[in-house]
């Protein structure tokens, strides 16, 4: 697979191309992106706001083995998100609470993932970040979450270099689904555009310190 992404917002599977060799009519074009980790968002960002609190400790009925049982449990602000890699989603579940010293604290963690067909894909681009909610339907029709993702406010072709995407999804994992992806839609036609400048700068020669130009 062959990847388009400018020089300096790479993530780690864009050199797997190195290992898993390019073939150059598998084009991943993501020159138009966005960096999560500088996001404005509860999901990425830790700077405390006036929402953010420390774990409340409550008193809940929850439903276990097809019984209400009441159980303690500490709960803070639950975020969920999905990211779509080619035809896999991946739901995260993400908790957001200050911690004793007042610093924000994120825990995130794959709640579900699942194949899907083409026609299930959301995204405009091969990978997309989307904002989710839990569906509260009646615990006992169904063992498994229903999440739903908000496709109004899309994020196309992320880069998830310092988010804690990277820790629960391998670069490896991504790169294969990303490249089976668009292996089957080699019917359509990606042509880079890119000039000879920039395709050297992005594959990692400087034009003003390479050996070309060294007296």
């Amino acid at each position: 697979m062959k990847i388009l992404t400018p020089r300096n917002n790479k993530d780690y599977y864009d050199y797997l191309t190195g290992i898993y060799g390019m073939d150059p009519m598998v084009v991943y074009d993501r020159r138009q992106f966005t960096v999560l980790a500088r996001l404005d968002t509860p999901f990425f960002n830790k700077t405390a706001t006036e929402k953010d609190t420390q774990k409340e400790e409550i008193r809940t009925q929850k439903w276990i083995d097809r019984h209400w049982i009441w159980v303690n449990e500490y709960v803070a602000t639950t975020l969920y998100c999905m990211l779509e890699v080619g035809l896999k989603w991946y739901f995260f579940e993400v908790e957001r609470y200050l911690d004793n010293l007042s610093n924000v604290c994120l825990d995130w963690k794959i709640i579900q993932s699942k194949e899907i067909s083409k026609s299930q894909h959301l995204g405009i681009s091969p990978m997309t970040f989307f904002k989710a909610y839990k569906n509260y339907s009646l615990p006992w029709l169904s063992e498994k979450i229903d999440i739903r993702v908000d496709k109004s406010d899309a994020i196309s072709n992320p880069i998830l270099d310092e988010t804690p995407i990277t820790s629960l999804i391998s670069p490896q994992e991504i790169y294969l689904c990303l490249s089976a992806y668009l292996s089957s839609l080699k019917d359509v036609d990606v042509t880079d555009s890119r000039t000879d400048e920039q395709k050297a700068e992005s594959a990692g020669f400087d034009r003003k310190t390479s050996f070309r130009n060294i007296k």
